[in-house]
């Protein structure tokens, strides 16, 4: 009987399905056990993932998939940790602003080796934001390095460099220059669209570069083989400048839907993968994966977008506090995300600074809902929601029915995503639901990014107080951590119990599923990291396949 390979089951469970390619998985096993050159065990890690086709140019994509797979390849200047603590990375030392709020010095660990053998020096740093910043690139998330002296005029075609605003003193030495205060620049510092490029093998890749084999890095583990559709293989680079990475071998296996990959994950042919809430429920009640799943807090949170624009129906704070009311939120969270989230008590999540401890439940109480209504004018009120398939989608059921033991009718219409995309966007939706996920545990990315008054307009939310604005925009400036996390508290509670501005529902879970063997399997907000993943080869269940 010929080996069911890993490639060879994602391809054929597309046309055999999913049970099909179990029952083959089952029947047949691996070729021999990987062994080292010293007949230890081989540390192979298969982690299973879908493929959102955008390739590892972190650059040109946005999606958390990706970053996954290019943050074992390639490092930024500093690193989110799984903690969703700020650390050094590629830098001697979490820098910070001189006094004057916009000169940020950094200095480069000496002997950092690309995947090629070249030394990083500062100017590979300057040539990645430069990069970045040409308009032929196309880069998607440039409003967050784009502060830096000369960037708006780059990305306007008006300039070729960064010269005033990175400036490098030597090999490892360099200073950004930004235009104005904000001190969450650093953060920004250590995502993966600010991971460092070589700058003659990025160049010499062109549109190439982050697919197939072109992508090389500092990071733990360089690419050996990527077909871009079922598979990336990956090895251990052994210069790698902060110690031996744990695995002889990383592998990401893609997976078209969930259910297969569960399936895959089950059968052995994968060590790692995450697992969706609408499949919790089926595997808590499986007994062979119920004990390796594992449940993590996210830094985001599920909430009803209302918008507040004139002729929408939702000025008056009577009303959207009746709203409020009027949803159970424990009931949405145990029936329709299956437990996955804590019921939310503001807008940012406990690991976010300026979260407020102390704050209660949202109340949920009908007869006070429909007073509120009565007092407002408004019985009988209708609304609309518009809303894309799936979690979202079922959590706005929900409400509809809550809503209407207050009287209010919500009429729940479904949209394809970029039809959704363009009416948020566009600021015609009077209702939504959605999940809003900082990249970092820092309210500046959550807060002012969605609700500052020039941001909310474009996300049909149309928010609009000079109180918050000014409350979010001193704590994007302050090098006190105390008194930032201070300012962001007060604006939330602004925000969600003062104005109701906005529905926080809850603050999502997420879950894992990982072999035994798998160690340090652990996510500190949403993207996968292999940093410190390892695995233990005494394990019985442990026999990598050559």
């Amino acid at each position: 009987m010929k080996n069911v390979t890993r490639r060879s089951f994602v391809k054929g469970s597309a046309l055999a399905g999913a049970g099909a390619a179990a029952l083959g998985l089952a029947a047949c096993g691996g070729s021999g056990t990987a062994t080292t050159e010293s007949g230890d065990k081989k540390k192979i890690l298969r982690f299973g993932q879908s493929n959102a086709k955008e390739g590892m140019d972190m650059q040109k994509s946005t999606n958390s998939a990706e970053s996954s797979i290019s943050e074992s390849v390639c490092e930024a200047p500093l690193r989110w940790n799984e903690d969703n603590e700020l650390v050094t990375c590629l830098l001697e030392e979490v820098p910070t602003f001189e006094s004057d709020g916009v000169t940020l010095h950094c200095k480069l660990k000496q002997g950092i080796k690309f995947h090629d053998g070249t030394e990083l020096t500062s100017k590979d740093v300057k040539y990645t934001f430069e990069r970045m910043m040409t308009p032929s690139t196309g880069a998607k998330s440039t409003y967050m390095y784009d502060m830096i002296v000369g960037a708006k005029e780059m990305l306007a075609g008006e300039r070729d460099n960064l010269d005033e605003g990175i400036t490098c003193e030597d090999d490892y030495n360099f200073t950004f220059h930004i235009v104005s205060p904000m001190v969450t620049f650093i953060n920004n510092l250590g995502i993966s669209y600010a991971q460092i490029f070589p700058h003659e093998a990025c160049e010499a890749a062109g549109d190439a570069w982050g697919t197939g084999t072109n992508f090389i890095g500092t990071g733990k583990y360089k690419i050996v083989s990527n077909d871009d559709t079922t598979e990336v293989d990956m090895e251990r680079f052994d210069d790698y400048h902060d110690g031996k990475p744990a695995l002889d071998e990383l592998k990401y296996v893609f997976y078209d839907d969930n259910n297969t990959k569960l399936m895959a994950f089950k059968n052995g042919d994968i060590d790692y993968c995450d697992l969706s809430a609408e499949l919790l429920q089926q595997y808590q009640n499986d007994p062979e994966v119920a004990p390796l799943i594992n449940q993590y807090e996210t830094l985001g949170v599920q909430f009803v977008n209302l918008n507040l624009s004139d002729g929408m129906g939702l000025t008056d704070v009577r009303v959207r506090q009746a709203l409020s009311l009027g949803i159970d939120r424990d009931s949405i969270v145990e029936n329709v995300v299956n437990g996955a989230g804590t019921v939310a008590t503001g807008w940012l999540a406990p690991q976010t600074p300026g979260h407020d401890d102390s704050a209660p439940a949202f109340e949920y109480d009908v007869e006070k809902a429909k007073q509120l209504l009565s007092d407002a004018g408004a019985t009988n009120l209708s609304l609309t929601a518009k809303v894309r398939s799936g979690v979202n989608q079922r959590q706005l059921v929900a409400i509809q029915a809550m809503w209407q033991e207050i009287g209010v009718n919500l009429d729940v219409q479904v949209e394809d995503n970029g039809v959704w995309s363009s009416d948020w966007a566009a600021g015609s939706l009077q209702i939504t639901a959605l999940g809003w996920f900082p990249l970092y545990a820092d309210a500046d990315n959550h807060m002012y990014t969605y609700f500052y008054s020039a941001n909310a307009a474009k996300k049909s939310s149309f928010y609009n107080n000079a109180t918050f604005d000014d409350l979010v925009s001193r704590a994007r400036v302050s090098q006190d951590s105390s008194e930032r996390a201070d300012l962001y508290k007060q604006a939330d509670d602004l925000l969600t119990r003062q104005d109701y501005a906005t529905l926080p529902l809850y603050w999502p879970k997420n879950q894992l599923v990982a072999k035994d063997y798998v160690l340090n399997a652990k996510v500190g907000n949403l993207i996968y990291h292999m940093f410190d993943v390892d695995i233990d080869t005494t394990k019985d269940d442990y026999s990598p396949v050559e």
